[in-house]
């Protein structure tokens, strides 16, 4: 059972770490490096857009515009890049 709750708890805070490492290099970037920072902003927003545009019914592109932002985006690929960068150092 102890190696059950271990594992929980290492993914846990593996999933928690990433969230903290993603935000703090994006806040890194954003400081210290505008122009990337800017550059992943707008190929977010044609991401965004392209997603948006693909001729959804109406009651999907409404939840669309309200979830899919271009600030979630870059987010989530910098904790997914943490999570690779982790998970390689855990190996």
């Amino acid at each position: 059972m102890h190696s059950f709750l271990g594992r929980f708890l290492l993914s846990l805070g593996n999933v928690f770490s990433s969230l903290i490492i993603g935000a703090v290099t994006l806040a890194f970037v954003w400081i210290y490096i505008p122009s990337v920072a800017l550059q992943l902003f707008r190929w977010a927003a044609s991401i965004r857009d392209w997603v948006i545009l693909a001729n959804w019914p109406p009651q999907y592109e409404v939840a669309l515009r309200f979830f899919v932002d271009e600030r979630q985006i870059v987010y989530v690929g910098f904790v997914l890049a943490s999570r690779i960068v982790v998970g390689l150092l855990i190996v």
